[in-house]
């Protein structure tokens, strides 16, 4: 539940189990899930989160915190359907939500690109130029 906004907390980073973010250059926290050893600093990197339509937003994550709460952030604030876009690492591979950042290959400073997921275009209708008309 998000606390009524107050002088004391507007323009705070939203902070969700696992997972802050911020649109600014400030990196956003994203907490352990249960059961997640270490001290905790060590373990944190920041990820840049970056599309064609969105300004850039910046997480903080542990290395062993599922994606698919980065994701479900990401997407909460830019109002999308996580059905809808791709996640890919910076080496262009598609991310899924229950891989972590250790199991990706993400290290500190590296950037997420979110692109729309578009399907079909494979053209089952007319043809694309006349002269490819059979019998024409």
């Amino acid at each position: 539940m998000t606390p009524p906004s107050s002088p004391a907390n507007v323009g705070a980073p939203r902070v969700e189990e696992g997972v802050e973010e911020e649109v600014r250059s400030t990196p956003t926290k994203v907490k352990a899930e249960p059961g997640g050893g270490g001290d905790g600093a060590a373990d944190l990197i920041n990820i840049k989160v970056q599309s064609q339509t969105s300004a850039e937003v910046f997480f903080r994550i542990k290395r062993n915190v599922r994606l698919r709460r980065l994701m479900d952030m990401y997407c909460g604030k830019h109002s999308l359907d996580p059905k809808a876009v791709k996640f890919l690492g910076p080496d262009g591979r598609h991310i899924r939500g229950e891989q972590t950042p250790d199991e990706v290959g993400l290290e500190d400073g590296d950037a997420i690109d979110v692109w729309l997921d578009q399907q079909g275009g494979g053209g089952g209708g007319a043809p694309a130029h006349g002269s490819q008309i059979i019998g024409a």
